[in-house]
């Protein structure tokens, strides 16, 4: 019966010290994760225990699963992280399998499962998975010492870790080889790693094999001791604290703030110090596995600027375990092994001596980071938690928000703009645009509010978007109104920028002008309305059905409620469309924008090497629009750029954010002659056949009447 004696060659008083010293590494272990615990407890409440089957289904999939690790674009690490995972956590359940046989089964029960079909599967499986572990090292060897990713750093920390890894393998391996030495089993080429080693071993004598055995007995346990001591106080604690942080992620809306409760009784705003993060924020700071995924596509990284969110936790990070006393392992001068790199001290204040002022407004919150984070750290979070800090309680800000702050607290938009001139790109429609108040005070029924937005209320750029996608819903004929002067910023750009309370104030003003009207649904074109109506006004009682433009003018199109003229060459040739941040990755709408261009007659379109998930900010989101950039380079520039590389003649947008970022971009890079942008809006209009070519079309006369008749829809 194929089996083997477990602990063979070794006598029971050295069984009995091995259990009896597992006990400090093992205490070590639990006392330096009891600390970390410790220190989570110290932040504000939140729930994070609703939704448990989510929960349990997240962790298992993104995290044990690698769901989240392996990713097209970062194959390679994704495998190498793998194959340790398995690995090693293979080899760590047959561990387990060997102590239940020979501590409980046998001695308890009397019955040993240790045998046979058993034994020989167990064999096989742990060979092969030291196998894995050992390719898996030595990828990770390679991929630092060698390949070093710009977003990825070597520490001490790291290359400990990997020795240990590949050295407890390796001992494993030799163990079975001198055993195999002396035993010869029949079954032994089920153990085919230690069997192969075990053939050099043959001459040595039996006395031999067996010292050598002892000695590589003990030497391994005191190996895995050391090991597990040092767990807890180094980067290889992240298996413990990245599961818990997937179990205990975000599930909200990525597109959803939390607003600070009781805004006017509060004593203190934003975060300003270790104590007003949230338990759970403070749980992200130790999950984080120093891997750079979250600066692979983060705008500030990408153009030199002080911003790197990976760095930002790390910070954070240190100062939380310097605060907590908590023993950093630090091994050379100022490179960190453990939970940070720069920890200095516990006397700093969080915002300006651990984390500077510079990363926080360098900031664009485009959720880069967090989309790609495979531990679901939630980085903006954290940046705007520490903006109101700055804004409402310190008063510190970039001085070109004063004006954004008085424009919106007097004006309602951040625009000098009076709200009487909301509505004034309606006197350039050919069609009347009916009001919103008009058509409630004459009873009549409306079925679309169209939010314009401030940017295509007053921006002159921006107003033609507006007016396009007032065409396609007229053409459409779609019973809609919009809300004129009555429109108000909808809070967005305070709430990334850190101004909470006008934040507040502009939504609920907002909730409170739509509630008083009736309608089915509200379609906008920017998606930084869209977000913040879709996602952050359920919570003041504003619950709407919303729609981004390029949504409703996909299904137009697809409904064929709008007809597009097969001889409109506005967008022939190669077309490359940018995903907003708040729209795409924010809200996962991907799909219906390329509809849209795809839809356009003679349009090709091309991807840009970063796209959908992957996109790469324009750099106007988080209030970045109305601050100057001054450090690094252009993030806009560095987009427009890569749409050039693509061949594009035209970038096609769904933002007017992003369309003012990529007008400046282009005319920054001085390709004006190479490049338009133009909203998705702007393109089907002018590409709109008027209602009357429509139905020559449809009778069979579409192409003599599209050569004879210049649709108004194209005179821009």
């Amino acid at each position: 019966m194929p089996t083997r004696q477990i602990e063979w060659n070794v006598h029971t008083l050295g069984q009995i010290a091995v259990y009896a010293l597992l006990i400090i590494p093992v205490g070590f272990l639990a006392y330096g994760l009891a600390r970390r615990v410790r220190m989570w407890r110290i932040g504000q409440p939140e729930d994070r225990f609703d939704q448990w089957g989510t929960r349990l289904r997240g962790a298992i999939t993104q995290s044990i699963f690698h769901g989240r690790i392996v990713r097209r674009r970062n194959r390679y690490g994704g495998l190498m992280h793998l194959f340790i995972f398995v690995g090693f956590v293979t080899l760590l359940i047959g561990t387990f399998i060997v102590m239940i046989e020979d501590d409980i089964t046998v001695p308890i029960f009397h019955y040993s499962f240790y045998r046979g079909d058993f034994y020989l599967g167990y064999k096989l499986a742990m060979n092969l998975a030291g196998l894995l572990l050992i390719a898996g090292v030595l990828m990770a060897f390679y991929r630092r010492l060698v390949i070093r990713p710009k977003q990825q750093d070597t520490s001490a920390d790291d290359l400990v870790i990997l020795s240990f890894l590949a050295v407890l393998t390796v001992q494993g391996y030799v163990l079975g080889a001198l055993r195999l030495g002396v035993q010869h089993d029949d079954w032994a080429k089920w153990s085919f790693v230690s069997y192969a080693l075990a053939i050099p071993l043959r001459g040595l004598s039996d006395g031999w094999l067996r010292a050598l055995h002892q000695v590589n007995w003990f030497s391994h346990f005191l190996t895995t001791f050391a090991f597990l001591a040092y767990f807890a106080y180094s980067k290889m604690m992240h298996p413990f604290t990245s599961l818990t942080n997937v179990f205990f992620r975000r599930l909200k809306p990525m597109g959803e703030l939390t607003p600070i409760a009781n805004l006017e009784e509060a004593e203190s705003f934003g975060i300003g110090k270790l104590e007003d993060f949230s338990w759970a924020q403070l749980m992200n700071l130790d999950a984080c596995m120093h891997c750079g995924r979250c600066l692979e596509f983060c705008p500030t990284f990408t153009t030199d600027k002080p911003l790197r969110p990976r760095d930002l936790i790390l910070e954070i990070g240190g100062y939380m375990a310097d605060s907590g006393g908590i023993f950093s392992g630090e091994l050379g001068e100022g490179e960190n092994s453990a939970r940070f790199r720069w920890g200095e001290g516990p006397e700093r204040e969080l915002i300006g001596g651990v984390v500077s002022t510079e990363e926080l407004w360098d900031c664009t919150t485009c959720g880069a980071c967090m989309e790609q984070c495979p531990v679901f750290i939630e980085h903006v979070p954290l940046i705007v938690g520490m903006r109101r800090n700055l804004v409402l309680e310190q008063g510190e800000f970039p001085d070109e928000l004063t004006n954004v702050f008085n424009n919106l607290e007097r004006l309602s938009s951040p625009y000098q703009f009076p709200p009487s001139q909301r509505d004034a790109w309606t006197k350039k429609m050919a069609q009347p645009i009916r009001i919103m108040g008009e058509a409630a005070a004459a009873e009549e029924e409306v079925e679309v509010l169209f939010f314009v937005g401030c940017l295509g209320s007053f921006d002159s750029r921006n107003q033609r978007t507006t007016m396009a996608l007032a065409r396609i819903l007229q053409a459409a004929d779609i019973n809609f109104a919009i809300l004129g002067k009555e429109e108000t910023c909808t809070g967005d750009p305070a709430r990334r920028i850190g101004n909470e309370y006008l934040a507040q104030m502009m939504a609920r003003q907002t909730v409170e002008t739509l509630n008083q009207y009736s309608f089915k649904k509200i379609v906008t074109a920017c998606p930084h309305c869209f977000n913040a109506i879709k996602n952050e006004y359920p919570q003041i009682g504003g619950n709407y059905e919303v729609v981004h433009h390029s949504e409703l003018i996909s299904q137009l199109i697809a409904e064929q409620r709008i007809t597009l003229d097969p001889a409109s060459d506005v967008a022939s040739g190669k077309v490359t469309y940018h995903d907003p941040c708040y729209l795409g990755r924010y809200n996962k709408v991907y799909d219906d924008p390329r509809s849209v261009v795809t839809a356009l007659p003679g349009a090709e379109l091309t991807e840009m090497g970063r796209n959908r998930n992957q996109s790469f900010c324009c750099g106007g989101g988080g209030g970045r629009l109305f601050m100057e950039e001054t450090r690094g380079s252009r993030i806009n520039q560095a987009r427009v750029t890569e749409a050039l590389e693509t061949g594009a003649t035209t970038l096609a947008a769904s933002c007017p954010f992003c369309m003012t970022m990529f007008e400046d971009g282009i005319n920054g890079v001085g390709a004006n002659d190479l490049l338009q942008v133009r909203d998705i809006a702007e393109l089907v209009a002018a590409a709109m056949l008027t209602m009357t070519e429509t139905e020559t079309l449809r009778e069979g006369d579409g192409a003599e009447s599209a050569e004879d008749t210049e649709s108004t829809e194209k005179k821009e």
